[in-house]
């Protein structure tokens, strides 16, 4: 027997253009809050607010964070933060180790310090974070090191090896992370730094970091969580918070600006997201890895629910087609043993700008058009 689950949105958002400034009046004390009063320029990125964020998490299954307090350049391995052959090298070793690199350091005043532990001769060291994503499989390491050129002496394709030549301490809370990359984006910047600082305020020490570029700074401002990889968009200082301790706390994500986890496909993150929100309105909360989604096709997705169903009123709706080149599906699991299945459409936006300053560009949303329990 199927069941046909009402769509929940995980935020406010305008269906079309002419609803912006009316839900911006709406949602007046928020926004000022994420921005803390930063007037943001007319030809801002993250000003449009009508894009799903479910299914627009940039994708890894591990990362390589490196305290750095110098400044990032528009790319932080294109030469002008760490040099030309440095960067080379890493670049060259993160690929080869599918590791996901960001440079990072403090809020605030704390941003030029060193954090790492002191070497033999008292000189501070720069700290690393290691974070392993896998669902099921989730853990985040620290250690340190003299110079950001030992990294190339460590074995970063083989995560034991790595954790036992570094001595890396296995940590019992999360990490957030807030871009703050001005040169990737200024939207990043503006936004994401006061974000930033009041986390560093209110949570634990050394709980949160600014960090470069991490995709999507048309949602700013963006956070990650690790090690789960959750992402975030379009964050408040409230929701900013919420995203940490309902993580560090209970292992639950917070679905407010949830954009999906790193180690998901895009049709997959926004499965996850949908069905959370189904639950959450029943009361239901689900632990980081109490859900696994599989992304397939539309006609596997179909078959599935017309297999499941005994009422064919319950079925998928007439414009649910294999045909649409436009769909897509993922299914998803509870460990309880209740599936879903999930039915998004891209649905084209208006042209926006992808980063600040630059000209209109295509856009689409991706947007639930069905969710059934089978």
């Amino acid at each position: 027997m199927t069941e046909f689950c009402a769509p929940a949105t995980p935020e406010p958002r305008a269906t079309n253009p002419a609803e912006l400034k009316n839900l911006r009046a709406a949602h007046a004390d928020e926004l000022s809050s994420r921005t803390r009063a930063t007037k943001i320029p007319a030809d801002s990125c993250s000003l449009y607010d009508d894009e799903a964020l479910g299914g627009t998490a940039g994708r890894t299954a591990a990362w390589l964070v490196l305290e750095h307090t110098g400044h990032w350049g528009r790319d932080v391995l294109d030469g002008s933060a760490l040099g030309e052959e440095l960067s080379a090298a890493l670049k060259e070793a993160v690929d080869r180790a599918k590791l996901k690199f960001l440079l990072i350091h403090q809020p605030g005043e704390q941003r030029r310090a060193l954090h790492g532990e002191p070497d033999a001769e008292g000189n501070l060291t720069h700290r690393v974070f290691y974070a392993i994503s896998t669902p099921g499989e989730e853990r985040l390491y620290s250690f340190s090191v003299s110079t950001p050129e030992q990294l190339l002496d460590l074995p970063l394709d083989n995560p034991e090896e790595l954790i036992q030549a570094t001595g890396a301490e296995l940590m019992d809370s999360p990490l957030i992370l807030v871009c703050t990359h001005s040169k990737r984006d200024r939207c990043c910047a503006l936004r994401g730094r006061p974000i930033a600082a009041h986390l560093a305020d209110v949570l634990p020490p050394g709980a949160t970091w600014e960090c470069s570029h991490t995709g999507g700074h048309r949602f700013a401002p963006v956070g990650i969580v690790l090690p789960t990889g959750y992402t975030y968009g379009r964050l408040s200082e409230p929701s900013a918070m919420v995203a940490y301790l309902s993580l560090a706390g209970r292992s639950v994500p917070s679905l407010h600006g949830l954009r999906g986890r790193s180690t998901d496909t895009p049709a997959e993150q926004a499965a996850d997201v949908a069905v959370r929100l189904e639950l959450e309105k029943k009361g239901e909360e689900v632990t980081s890895g109490g859900l696994v989604s599989r992304e397939t096709s539309v006609q596997e997705a179909l078959d599935a629910l017309n297999a499941a169903s005994t009422n064919p009123a319950a079925g998928p709706s007439p414009e649910l087609s294999a045909e649409n080149p436009t769909l897509e599906a993922a299914l998803t699991s509870h460990t309880d043993g209740r599936t879903w299945v999930a039915f998004f459409e891209r649905v084209t936006l208006e042209p926006r700008p992808n980063s600040c300053g630059k000209g209109p560009s295509d856009a689409f949303s991706r947007e639930l058009r069905g969710l059934y329990r089978l």
